[in-house]
């Protein structure tokens, strides 16, 4: 069967618009040759631009798909409410712009879709422009393909909502484990409120009542009540549910809310912590829950290494986890804990960021595969060695001031 080019670009199931840009690289031209040397800055300087150029820009022609997808009948209905239906958008336009500046031969993006039957509908766009310096009439028929992506985005938001639902239960997994060690730090302040109050009460009780040591029992239980309220509080942020929420904060702050919860476990295994973040260490950008639960499941399981290598009878030093961060290449922050365990076996460093791979016998293999995917989502990278006595493991997040723009909100 012999089908002519029209043909073609009518019965295509992609949705094709043939737009004229000529108008549009003409005004980006004389924008160049004007002295604009940096063409990003003098976007975000210029605003209006988008909109003022519109006028220099016409839709000649859609296919069967393309007016489907904006939910017209006909194609003159369509190209007298193109304007309407396809309003200028600064982000996408951005992208043609810059692709004419630096003569890129294809450019895409993402964009969403209001269509006439009222659907909303998010597509991704694709555009074929003529290749290096070209006069503006060779923009005069460019063609702009659209693909649906609903399906898409519901499967990356239900993947993101399983992601999180993942994440929670990692936590709860944690949290039941060291229900133990967090009941007896809880149990501290309450028995010395109880204690402190029964003392309070016999000074009360004598004649005359010694009002001054009466009211330095009051604050001790102030204190006392305001530790537990603490800890309480720190093990609810932890253990709950909420939506993924990025901002700004201090390295120290992170490592200090995760030793709060495993310091009592890792004393009563008789490990020591130590902590090593220089001063004045630059923030990162993440999600402090998130962040804490990949530092309190890496240490937690360190705890448990030193301490399973102790019931085998194996010999070792002083059992210990360091927890250090430090700035090495000016753009992210290198998160360290290391231990002085029996290290991991080398035919397994590969494989324990897998899902459901464990070296414990009890062990899910879920943990540290929640940890890698924490981190990756926030734009680092996870990785374990072994070192001269013992494993670290060790993962980076982006400086905050190194993110180019603010990302998008997340959906969880």
């Amino acid at each position: 069967m012999d089908l002519r080019h029209a043909d073609l670009f009518e019965i295509s199931p992609i949705s094709i618009l043939c737009e004229d840009w000529s108008g549009v690289k003409q005004a980006v031209d004389e924008v160049i040759a004007g002295g604009v040397t940096d063409f990003d800055r003098f976007l975000e300087d210029n605003p209006q631009f988008f909109f003022d150029v519109r006028r220099f820009h016409r839709i000649l022609d859609a296919n069967r798909s393309a007016l489907d997808l904006l939910g017209f009948r006909d194609k003159d209905s369509f190209l007298r409410e193109s304007r309407v239906r396809l309003p200028a958008n600064p982000a996408s336009n951005a992208q043609v712009f810059r692709a004419m500046v630096r003569g890129d031969g294809v450019c895409q993006g993402e964009r969403v879709l209001n269509t006439k039957d009222g659907r909303v509908v998010p597509i991704l766009w694709r555009a074929s422009l003529p290749a290096g310096p070209a006069a503006p009439e060779a923009y005069s028929r460019l063609y702009f393909f659209a693909v649906d992506i609903s399906e898409l985005k519901r499967v990356q938001e239900a993947l993101m909502a399983s992601q999180a639902n993942l994440s929670h239960a990692g936590r709860l997994s944690l949290v039941g484990e060291l229900a133990a060690s967090l009941t007896h730090e809880v149990s501290q302040p309450l028995v010395s409120i109880a204690s402190h109050a029964a003392a309070a009460t016999r000074w009360l009780s004598r004649e005359p009542p010694n009002l001054d040591e009466v009211a330095t029992s009051l604050k001790r239980i102030t204190a006392s009540t305001q530790h537990a309220v603490r800890i309480v509080g720190k093990m609810r942020s932890f253990a709950r549910r909420g939506e993924l929420v990025t901002e700004p904060m201090k390295p120290y702050d992170c490592i200090a809310d995760a030793v709060t919860l495993v310091e009592h476990e890792a004393y009563r295994q008789k490990t020591r912590i130590a902590v090593d973040v220089p001063p004045h260490l630059p923030a990162i950008v993440g999600d402090r829950t998130q962040i804490q639960q990949v530092i309190v499941n890496i240490a937690y399981n360190a705890i448990q290494a030193m301490q399973g290598q102790a019931m085998q009878g194996a010999k070792s030093a002083e059992r210990r986890i360091t927890i250090a961060a430090t700035a090495g290449d000016g753009e992210a922050v290198t998160f360290t804990i290391a231990d002085t365990g029996p290290g991991i076996p080398d035919g397994l460093l590969a494989r324990i960021f897998e899902p459901f791979f464990s070296t414990k016998e009890e062990g899910m293999g879920l943990g540290l595969s929640i940890c890698k995917t924490i981190v990756e989502d926030h734009g680092g990278k996870l990785w374990a060695a072994n070192h001269g006595q013992g494993a670290s493991l060790s993962f980076s997040l982006p400086l905050a001031q190194s993110l180019a723009a603010p990302a998008q909100p997340a959906t969880l």
